[in-house]
């Protein structure tokens, strides 16, 4: 990403604050180092005093057990020297960076002894912390020198900070003190004035469910200014909450906030930091900055006009490729084009991430493939300017068919017949011509995987076929969500996507009865299925729930049915037949987790998407004892006499 161009000098005032909304290369320390030093530099020539970078700046944030590498943290503590020197004759600086536990008999943090060396698990004792310094040396707080541990510890979704890092409550309790005793502001020079700034990181200010407060700590010993330092990855509605959450806790004081760009992964989820730093003055909004790329912010940058909710989940996602890609060192795509909705969306996503001359699509017929969806796989590679190939698979799935045929002694037919087809199409071809490509070009080619979300919380994928690639970039988005990005994206890059593709009915094109010209297509209804899915997966919710709302009449509200509408009527014929289907989406949901987890890595962007998000064990699926009797209720038939 392009560095942001450094504030005008003129701008910034006396005691300016910079947040370096910066991409952080996890597990790259040097280049961030690098970012970092030059962040400083451009900051210090436009007149800042104070300049933030975000949580784990220096190493990256999501790096797995990177973090029980010794000699991984002795790197990240000889490159924190190398930030504070630079602070010499410069602008202050905070950023996020571990403080590891190396030495065998370890110095005090300032005032507060390090204790063990080794954590209560035998692993180095390491903190998420927050480091300050000025003037080219550490600055302490009265507490720690130069630098502040990270509070609260999250441990749900995506994150695992407990597993790796010592919280500041938890060394408090052992050594006898109230948690706030070590939490404290640092005194730094601002605008000729020595101004008391407390330093957060992250989820500290996300407070709620926790019963030690960090803002309000700082608050109470005069933090004038609060910073918080941050990690936090892209999520559909989170950019609404943040500001919620930072309107309450910015109450009485200035509140900066600096969160990083780019993408990291910890090995099933592509997560996406999107930025969008903003400062809050005593609960109100002045200044953020844009999304998803690099920006200096200032009190003087504005806010933001920032990004629909649908260009943020396009820009999520092809952000989330980009990176994710480069990493694999992959330069080019394959991308199996089928005529349908998901593998266009997929190639124009690819297309913004890497470039048209960059992704190939291969169109991979059978009989059983209509002249329609034919016809717009190759209208979309013309539109989008790909390379496109057609690789007919009728001959090489009949020989498995014979073979396979005469091995047992029956004919191919029904589900193993589809089958067959998609591993073909996704093991023999795609993964051969990326394979091929790569060898010929001397670069780094690989394939896509092209599921939705609701295909996968449903297991309607084939292992080894369809399941296969090297990333899965609509794995978070339901199908209704791809049709509105399908649209959104035709709406704003001039078309890419020709109206058949939209207007064609979805279809895997596996059997004759699958046939979209005579009325087939995939066994969803994608206005009621995706609302479901969204209620167990998302919510986590229970059919339990489900069947309890249905009985109360209040299911249409709870799946936010558009008025007119009703589950009953609109979608089935009746109680009997709604309650079969609830049974049979939980079946397959919590039935098809040995292909999830075979999958390839998701981009996510959902509130909770399938992989590390979203923990899951083969146990099967299993109704509860006050379901199975509001299903008796239901399904009763009424006394004699009562209307029906």
């Amino acid at each position: 990403m392009p560095a942001p161009a450094a504030p005008a000098a003129a701008a910034l005032p006396p005691g300016a604050i910079v947040a370096c909304q910066m991409e952080v290369v996890p597990g790259k320390p040097e280049a961030n180092l690098a970012r970092i030093l030059r962040g400083i530099d451009e900051a210090s020539e436009a007149g800042a005093e104070l300049v933030l970078f975000p949580e784990m700046a220096l190493p990256g944030y999501l790096v797995g057990d990177e973090w029980e590498n010794d000699a991984f943290l002795r790197d990240l503590a000889a490159m924190n020297a190398e930030i504070v020197a630079r602070t010499r004759g410069r602008a202050a600086a905070m950023w996020g960076s571990v403080r590891a536990v190396l030495d065998p008999h370890p110095p005090v943090l300032g005032r507060v002894p390090a204790l063990a060396a080794r954590g209560e698990d035998g692993r180095t004792r390491k903190y998420n912390a927050a480091f300050v310094a000025a003037g080219g040396a550490l600055v302490g707080n009265g507490v720690f020198d130069g630098f502040t541990p990270k509070s609260l510890l999250p441990k749900y979704r995506e994150f695992d900070d407990a597993r790796h890092f010592h919280a500041l409550p938890l060394l408090a309790a052992e050594l006898g003190l109230p948690a706030a005793d070590l939490l404290a502001p640092f005194e730094l020079p601002l605008g000729g004035a020595r101004r008391r700034v407390g330093v957060i990181l992250c989820e500290d200010m996300w407070d709620d469910d926790y019963a030690f407060k960090p803002v309000e700590v700082l608050r109470a010993k005069g933090a004038e200014v609060i910073v918080n330092l941050s990690a936090s990855p892209f999520g559909i509605g989170k950019q609404a909450k943040r500001d919620r959450i930072l309107a309450r806790q910015s109450r009485g004081c200035e509140f900066h906030y600096v969160n990083c760009t780019g993408a990291q992964d910890n090995g099933k989820n592509v997560f996406v930091f999107d930025g969008a730093s903003p400062i809050w003055v005593d609960g109100r909004k002045v200044a953020q900055g844009p999304s998803f790329r690099e920006a200096a912010v200032t009190l003087a940058s504005g806010v933001d006009p920032g990004l629909s909710e649908i260009a943020q989940i396009e820009g999520a996602v092809v952000e989330g490729l980009r990176a994710a890609l480069s990493r694999m060192g992959a330069r080019k795509v394959v991308i199996g084009i089928s005529g349908g909705i998901d593998s266009a969306l997929v190639a124009v996503l690819c297309v913004g991430a890497l470039g048209a001359e960059h992704v190939i699509g291969v169109n991979m017929p059978s009989r059983h493939n209509s002249p329609t969806t034919r016809r717009l796989a190759a209208e979309l590679a013309e539109r989008l300017g790909i390379r496109f190939l057609v690789a007919p698979i009728e001959e090489a799935v009949d020989v498995s068919r014979r073979q396979i045929a005469a091995l047992t002694g029956a004919d191919v037919a029904g589900l193993v017949d589809e089958n067959i087809q998609a591993r073909d199409r996704g093991s023999r071809l795609l993964a051969g011509i990326a394979a091929q490509l790569g060898a010929i070009e001397r670069c780094g080619v690989v394939f896509t995987n092209n599921g939705n979300k609701t295909e996968v919380a449903q297991g309607y994928c084939t292992l080894y076929g369809d399941v296969g690639g090297a990333i899965a970039p609509l794995a978070d988005l339901y199908k209704t969500q791809v049709y509105a990005l399908a649209r959104h994206v035709n709406a704003t890059r001039g078309d890419p996507i020709p109206e058949g593709i939209l207007t064609v009915k979805p279809s895997a094109e596996l059997s004759p009865e699958q046939n979209p010209e005579r009325g087939g297509g995939d066994p969803f209804q994608f206005d009621y299925h995706d609302r479901l899915l969204y209620q167990l997966v998302e919510l986590r919710r229970d059919p339990e729930a489900i069947l309890a709302d249905f009985a109360a009449g209040r299911l249409e509200k709870a799946l936010g049915l558009p008025a007119g509408q009703s589950v009953v009527g609109t979608f089935f014929p009746d109680a009997a037949a709604f309650v079969a289907d609830l049974e049979l989406v939980w079946r397959r949901f919590k039935g098809s987790f040995f292909k999830r987890v075979q999958a390839p890595p998701i981009v996510a962007v959902s509130k909770r998407a399938f992989g590390y998000d979203l923990r899951e064990a083969q146990i099967g699926a299993r109704f509860t004892r006050a379901y199975e009797r509001l299903k008796r209720e239901i399904l009763a038939p009424p006394p004699p006499g009562a209307p029906r």
